[in-house]
């Protein structure tokens, strides 16, 4: 069996920054590494604090998306389910990556017993950083699932990462478009949610705890 992060570990502020406490309970479990699962929508509100109120008038699908992640956070009873199915395939979440760095071992247990600070304040490129001192800047899922992403990798609030053209499977498949939008502004969020990860000693595939959130943040505007 794989352990979660409780979600009592993890500390959201407004609606840039959060804290992740990881402990050390998966110790002799089959854990390998840490996966993060994200996904961008699109909003015309611009919420100063994200919270589990706000999201409905974010995007109608991040809610549908929350509401169905949410019965498998901290369960007691859901501990076998096939989280990437769950999270990646059904509701079309992709792998969060590191700029020029291998994430997988850096989310492996070394950082148990640590803290990850996931930092997306305005005017700089989105971050994780280990205890104050190792800083990453984060990636958006790498060109084996997302052919051409428009205009780039980073978690940035872009005109083409608005663009419709480019929200298909070859472009940038991780942003979720909204349904009548109004014309108040152009926003992205990204949702992020925490999962152990081991490996099956008899079948070698993937098993999976149950999955926690991060936070929901709001991606910073382009700058000069």
């Amino acid at each position: 069996m794989i352990y979660p992060i409780p979600q009592s570990n993890i500390s959201p502020e407004l609606n840039d920054r959060a804290t992740v406490r990881i402990n050390n309970n998966n110790l002799g479990s089959p854990f390998t590494h840490f996966v993060i699962f994200y996904r961008i929508y699109v909003s015309d509100v611009l919420n100063t604090s994200t919270t589990t109120s706000t999201y409905s008038s974010i995007n109608s699908v991040l809610v549908s998306d929350y509401n169905a992640i949410l019965p498998y956070i901290d369960s007691d009873t859901l501990v076998n389910s096939n989280m990437d199915s769950i999270i990646r395939v059904n509701r079309k979440y992709k792998y969060l990556k590191l700029l020029d760095t291998d994430i997988d071992s850096v989310l492996s247990d070394s950082v148990f017993n640590r803290t990850l600070v996931f930092d997306f304040t305005s005017r700089k490129f989105p971050t994780m950083t280990i205890d104050g001192s190792s800083e990453y800047i984060l990636q958006r899922s790498d060109r084996n699932e997302l052919p051409d992403p428009k205009p780039d990798r980073y978690f940035v609030n872009s005109d083409d990462l608005l663009d419709n053209d480019y929200m298909n499977e070859n472009s940038n498949a991780d942003v979720q478009d909204k349904s009548n939008m109004s014309d108040m502004g152009r926003y992205t969020y990204a949702a992020l949610f925490i999962a152990a990860v081991g490996t099956n000693a008899t079948t070698w595939s993937f098993i999976y705890s149950t999955p926690s959130l991060i936070h929901v943040f709001l991606l910073p505007d382009a700058w000069e």
